[in-house]
């Protein structure tokens, strides 16, 4: 009888014990609401800044901090601006890592030598290294600072086999041009390295894909239903034509069972616009089966948006206009919880209160008055520096808005 009592009461235990860690293990995964936008703006220093801008429905976005940069590539790139932010959400669900192109266009479009890692916990507040290759890999022939001409467009990805973040980008370099007529055509080939546990260097670079002309952009995303990682990209440079097939810097797709390759192209675009377009990004809608592809119609003043769900076949769903705060170029989208939503607006926000203090003109202040001034906005700097209290923000913002409302 006491045996009986111990066994089923062990068994109770265990039962208890085990949807207790369901329920632990189930917490651990965030529950996401809406889709983070994050991107640069133009070809100016002003422009190459990360921006980002937030949505309900993966379509439709509004600009962050009125527009203004989330963080200032004076401070974290050599080249004092930054291009084609790719931004994800790491395996353990609560770091994120953000790579960059380390390059001002205004330098010219063959003077780019490297990319940039981040890290953060609060989407704010970010780590950072700029890895320039040619002294990263002195010894790597042809990455000399004179051949090397562009390193473009790094994504990050998870490879589940080698447990490792792998980072893959466009090299150009100046030995592979090739003749298109009486011009000459920039070879793009896509490369992949992993990164460091610490996400602050990487391995040296293999050639992952060769599409035997210009391919840059490289955006891979994993195909659960047919087990297939799905590389899409850009058939960039003049047009000419690769195995019988007319290149128009189009989207395509190429497929492996590997990810690291090799990989099969698909010689069709993807593209519903009759003109250039370029940065692909693939992202799945929240609570559903079907996928996003986004692109940037640069010279036609939108970012189109495609849906599928099977990741082969796109239908159009709209163009957004690229105006007002709204004005991206090359980025990618990942989903986010409503806390870290309200965080993001509650320093978005609290910027806002800032600038319209700001804008009164200091001659309105007693002495008194602008004492009381510095004391609300240093606080209120340190909280954006440093913070990631969403309430102290918000209570920081109010202060402000308070204060200013009597003058």
């Amino acid at each position: 009888m006491k045996k009986t009592t111990l066994t089923l009461w062990s068994t109770i235990c265990l039962l208890a014990f085990a949807h207790t860690q369901t329920h632990a293990q189930k917490r651990e995964h965030p529950v996401y609401d809406s889709y983070l936008f994050a991107f640069f703006s133009n070809n100016t220093p002003d422009g190459e800044q990360i921006r980002y801008a937030l949505s309900d429905d993966g379509f439709n976005y509004t600009a962050l901090n009125n527009g203004a940069p989330i963080v200032k590539s004076d401070t974290i790139a050599l080249k004092k601006s930054i291009r084609d932010p790719h931004i994800i959400r790491a395996q353990d669900g609560k770091t994120f890592y953000m790579v960059l192109t380390d390059m001002r266009s205004s330098q010219g479009w063959q003077s780019n030598d490297g990319l940039i890692l981040m890290k953060s916990t609060d989407l704010l507040h970010w780590q950072h290294t700029a890895i320039h290759f040619p002294e990263r890999f002195p010894n790597l022939e042809g990455f000399d600072e004179k051949n090397l001409h562009a390193v473009w467009a790094p994504q990050t990805i998870w490879d589940e086999k080698e447990q490792k973040y792998m980072i893959y980008y466009s090299i150009g370099r100046h030995d592979w041009e090739y003749p298109v007529g009486n011009k000459k055509q920039p070879y793009f080939k896509i490369f992949y390295s992993y990164a460091n546990e610490d996400f602050t260097d990487i391995t040296e670079p293999k050639l992952l894909f060769d599409f035997g002309t210009a391919a840059i952009d490289g955006d891979i995303v994993y195909d659960k239903k047919n087990q297939e990682y799905v590389l899409f990209f850009k058939d960039e440079g003049l047009h000419t034509v690769n195995n019988g097939f007319q290149t128009r810097q189009g989207v395509m797709r190429a497929t492996s069972k590997h990810l690291t390759g090799p990989y099969t192209v698909e010689y069709k675009h993807l593209q519903y616009s009759n003109r250039a377009v370029e940065g692909s990004s693939v992202f799945p809608l929240i609570g559903s089966d079907e996928y996003v592809l986004m692109y940037d119609c640069y010279s036609a003043g939108h970012y189109q948006f495609c849906k599928s769900s099977d990741l082969k076949e796109f239908t159009f769903v709209q163009n957004s206009p690229t105006k007002g705060n709204f004005t991206p170029r090359h980025g990618s989208v990942m989903h986010i919880t409503r806390e870290e939503r309200n965080l993001l607006e509650a320093w978005s926000d609290l910027n806002a209160a800032l600038n319209e203090l700001r804008r009164i003109p200091i001659p309105a202040y007693t002495l008194e008055e602008l004492a009381t001034r510095k004391e609300i906005m240093e606080h209120a700097k340190q909280l954006l520096k440093s913070s990631a209290d969403k309430k102290a923000m918000n209570k920081s913002a109010r202060k402000i808005r308070k204060f200013a409302g009597k003058f």
